[in-house]
This record gives C-alpha cells, sequence and structure tokens, in this order.
C-alpha cells in the first residue's frame, strides 16, 4: 500500500504551525529578553554554587586558575554533573 503524503498535507501547514508562527511572531524588547534571563539563570547559578560548594572533592589537588576554572564549571554544569555523579553510585 503506498501513502501519498504530499497529497494529505495542507497548504498552510496546519493548526500546529500556524500556532508556531504565531508564537514566533511576537516582538520582545532587549530589556525583556534581559529579565527573562534574570528570572531563569538566577535560581540555575544559586543551585549551581550550592551543588558545587558541596561537592569540592576534586578541587583539593588544583590550585590557581584551574581551580577557578573548574569550579565555575561545576557552577554551570551542575545538572550534567549530578546525572554524572548518580550514575557513578
Amino acid at each position: 500500500m503506498i501513502i501519498n503524503i504530499a497529497a494529505s498535507c495542507r497548504p498552510d501547514g496546519g493548526p500546529v504551525l500556524e500556532a508556531l508562527r504565531r508564537l514566533l511572531g511576537y516582538r520582545v524588547s532587549v530589556a525583556q529578553l534581559l529579565v527573562i534571563a534574570l528570572v531563569l539563570g538566577t535560581p540555575y547559578l544559586i543551585v549551581g554554587a550550592i551543588w558545587s560548594s558541596t561537592h569540592t572533592d576534586h578541587l583539593n589537588r588544583m590550585g590557581g586558575t584551574d581551580l577557578a576554572v573548574s569550579f565555575l564549571g561545576a557552577i554551570v554544569s551542575w545538572p550534567v554533573l549530578l546525572v554524572a555523579d548518580v550514575c557513578m553510585i
């Protein structure tokens, strides 16, 4: 049985594409983008700082720039490190 997918497609893209066009059609200012970044980023960084400050075993052998970069990297990538930590148990 052969199904002609192209014949069943609507030329306007259907309701899903129409909703996507409407969503992407909103105008957002730079100030609004900054507020969204602060609202989403602040809790993420707070949780990352708490998680990184309680998991410092690997930092004992480091110093200077390596220590700072590793700690900041752990703050940013805490969800990945959390999954890796759970999977290694």
